[in-house]
This record gives C-alpha cells, sequence and structure tokens, in this order.
C-alpha cells in the first residue's frame, strides 16, 4: 500500500490563483478603508457644522444609529463624537 503525496499538495496554478485572491482582498480592503476615512471626515465637518449652527459646545452623538453593531455599537458612536470633538 503506497500513499501518493503528490494527490496532497496544492498545484502551482492552485496557488497563484490564491495568491491573486489574497491581493483582491487586500486591494479591496485598501480601497474600503479609504472609504470609511472619507467618510468619517466628511461626518466630522457634518457634525461640527451643526454643533456651531446650533451653538452647542456639545458635539451631538447618536447613540441608536449603530445599534445593528451590538455592544460595539456604543463603542463606535463614542469614538466618532469623540473625534469630531476633538480639535486640529
Amino acid at each position: 500500500m503506497t500513499l501518493q503525496i503528490d494527490s496532497l499538495a496544492i498545484s502551482a496554478i492552485e496557488a497563484r490563483t490564491d495568491e491573486v485572491k489574497i491581493d483582491q482582498l487586500d486591494e479591496q480592503l485598501v480601497t474600503l478603508d479609504a472609504d470609511i476615512l472619507g467618510a468619517i471626515e466628511r461626518r466630522t465637518e457634518l457634525v461640527r457644522t451643526l454643533a456651531a449652527a446650533k451653538g452647542d459646545a456639545a458635539v451631538p452623538a447618536d447613540w441608536t444609529s449603530f445599534d445593528a453593531l451590538g455592544s460595539d455599537g456604543s463603542v463606535f458612536s463614542r469614538m466618532l463624537a469623540r473625534i469630531a470633538s476633538s480639535t486640529r
């Protein structure tokens, strides 16, 4: 009884395909991160403009916007409020 080791190995084509998929995923993450950063910057501008228009020193925070994230949603909301309230 013999074991054919080659049958357990992945082919060079499969390995390259996996590398391409990994590269594509990395590129998608970089793009998504840039989109998220842009959205956070825009949100920060809007919150600051709203606070200035209302004459509020405090930055408004909507604690229910991110409820779908579970317990992390309130953490995320506080983080966004903190970013908007920080001075640059």
